[in-house]
């Protein structure tokens, strides 16, 4: 996938190798379609950045049978802290084949996700700066900084994966809103001698501390300091002693944090571009969304638009036809972004708000954290699983989550035992009851497909091949 040659035209063009940019660019190529990634920095970066992968990026993975070399690798959690130690929302509850969420630094992710991308033809191309975006009909061409020498680079699309301040959206002339909130946050990177290896977190008069293991006694330290501005003193920024001794006067425990890797102090900030497409250009990830970190919905959101858009796009690349595909694309992918803005900032406010209210909020909310009908609720909201199945009540909507269906009787046109390996090909599953009639619209279908029956498929449906409904 590694590539020191830029090439002069490409079907697909992904700017940015991070996550998003590494599984966008491993959709596209697993249909045959050639892409490129292009890459600013040279050297890949081992920071651990974002932490958590939630159950319906699992399922993603596993639809792409990545999923199990991820799953070794990472930390499980069995819940997620919601403020106070018995204020949790247990993911054990949740109906999928990944009841847990999964600690993982981001680097590593990535490595996966470059190697499945890699392995299905797709190149990357670090050190390739991109500076311009020129629209012409029929294609977009790219102003490349490459060793040395600027190129240009003309592909049929543009994916703009490149991040919170995306130069892509800049150059293509897409707006996007911005508010910062008025939260200092500190967050660590370091060692701590605490068991369970299990999250936790605890709040009180003077803030809240929520503490994320990811394995090999090491730790995701997130500080929210309640005190007026005056009573906390001239310490730096972002100090370890500084951190520690507000972790101490949380906790009301004598933790100490040990090999320090990171420590940031910070402001959260709220970034929502105004279209997520603009002529052949389309943005992912952090490109078109940036919300606060909590609850860890940044990462899973950005892989969900990747699924979203690689078979879209795919197609849209070969034929002319399924253009209108992307405007699909955009419309949905804005809404699910819209439900994560308001849902992570929502919590920032619950979690950093130091005034008389949001402690009474709190007082309230604690409580009610407990109740089992409300854990359930947040456990699936936190991991992409509040949409109810499609299989639930019978109802089939457009767009709708379908589960891990088991596949029976005599597979056809080689199907596997359950859909999500079916779905590994990356094309749509023509799913059909055990007896039943087919879908009428799969007769007319130009996507590949493959078709599968279940005994739990009430009715014949059309899966795409992101597992939700067509």
């Amino acid at each position: 996938m590694r590539c020191s040659v830029l090439p002069d035209s490409v079907q697909v063009a992904i700017v940015g190798a991070g996550p998003v940019g590494l599984q966008l660019a491993g959709e596209i190529s697993l249909r045959g379609v050639g892409c490129v990634v292009l890459e600013r920095d040279a050297h890949t970066d081992q920071a651990t950045r974002a932490l958590v992968l939630h159950a319906r990026t699992l399922e993603y993975f596993d639809m792409r049978g990545i999923a199990d070399p991820i799953v070794a690798a990472g930390h499980r959690y069995g819940h997620y802290p919601l403020g106070t130690v018995r204020a949790r929302a247990p993911f054990s509850i949740l109906d999928s084949p990944f009841a847990y969420a999964l600690a993982l630094p981001q680097y590593r992710t990535e490595s996966v996700l470059e190697a499945h991308a890699r392995a299905n033809g797709a190149l990357l191309v670090r050190g390739a700066e991109v500076t311009g975006v020129r629209h012409e009909p029929g294609s977009t061409v790219l102003t490349v900084h490459h060793a040395g020498r600027v190129r240009r680079l003309r592909a049929a699309y543009v994916a703009g994966c490149d991040g919170a301040r995306s130069i892509v959206r800049r150059i293509a002339g897409i707006p996007a809103s911005r508010s910062v909130y008025p939260y200092d946050v500190t967050s660590i990177d370091a060692r701590l001698e605490l068991d369970p290896q299990q999250p936790w977190s605890w709040c009180g008069r003077d803030g809240m501390a929520i503490l994320l293991p990811f394995g090999d006694g090491r730790w995701r330290v997130i500080l929210y300091d309640y005190r007026p501005s005056g009573t906390k003193g001239a310490e730096p920024a972002a100090g370890t002693d500084r951190a520690a001794a507000l972790l101490r006067l949380i906790t009301g425990s004598d933790l100490t944090l040990r090999d320090v890797q990171w420590i940031s102090r910070y402001r959260c900030e709220r970034r929502h571009a105004t279209r997520y497409r603009h002529h052949r250009v389309v943005l992912a990830g952090d490109a078109a969304h940036v919300h606060p970190p909590t609850g860890g919905q940044g990462l899973n959101t950005g892989i969900a638009d990747a699924m979203n858009l690689g078979w879209r796009l795919a197609l849209a690349a070969t034929d002319p036809r399924h253009d209108p595909l992307l405007d699909v694309y955009a419309d949905e992918r804005r809404q699910a972004a819209v439900r994560v803005l308001r849902l992570t900032g929502a919590m920032l406010h619950f979690n950093a708000a130091p005034s008389w209210w949001a402690h009474a909020v709190r007082a309230v909310a604690f409580p009610a954290a407990r109740l089992p009908t409300v854990r359930r609720r947040l456990a699936a909201i936190l991991a992409g699983l509040s949409q109810p199945p499609a299989q639930a009540n019978g109802r089939l909507h457009s767009g709708q989550r379908v589960p891990d269906l088991p596949l029976s009787g005599v597979p056809v046109q080689g199907a596997p035992g359950r859909l999500f390996e079916a779905l590994r090909p990356g094309h749509h599953v023509h799913l059909t009851p055990a007896c039943g009639t087919p879908d009428p619209r799969a007769t007319g279908m130009s996507h590949p497909m493959v078709t599968a029956r279940s005994e739990a498929c009430r009715r014949p449906c059309i899966v795409r091949p992101d597992g939700h409904l067509l």
